[in-house]
């Protein structure tokens, strides 16, 4: 599956993708709030990136996206990375949690 996800989204997509595992790591360990998922398409039903196997699922049942799916898909992914969309939830969810100095 991520041989298909490199080839829908592009090497940059998808290395972007693994910096975006990265950054909930560090905010686990920086705000000590675990932060599993990130939403990558919102409208409709929701898909989202977990952070713990680096699998882009539904967040209905967290099963993993079909390679038809992730294809019907991708360009909507894209859109949303590409716009920073996807790095505002990120933000958003982030500037909620109370940090130790609040």
């Amino acid at each position: 599956m991520r041989g298909e996800i490199r080839k829908l989204l592009g090497e940059d997509l998808t290395n972007y993708l693994e910096l975006m595992r990265a950054k909930l790591a560090f905010a686990e360990e920086l705000y000590g709030v675990r932060m599993n998922y990130v939403p990558l398409v919102t409208e409709g039903e929701i898909v989202i990136l977990d952070k713990n196997d680096g699998k882009i699922k539904w967040l209905r049942d967290k099963k993993p996206l079909t390679t038809e799916e992730l294809s019907g898909l991708a360009d909507k992914i894209k859109e949303n990375l590409e716009s920073g969309y996807v790095e505002m939830l990120l933000t958003m969810n982030i500037s909620c949690i109370n940090t130790p100095g609040e």
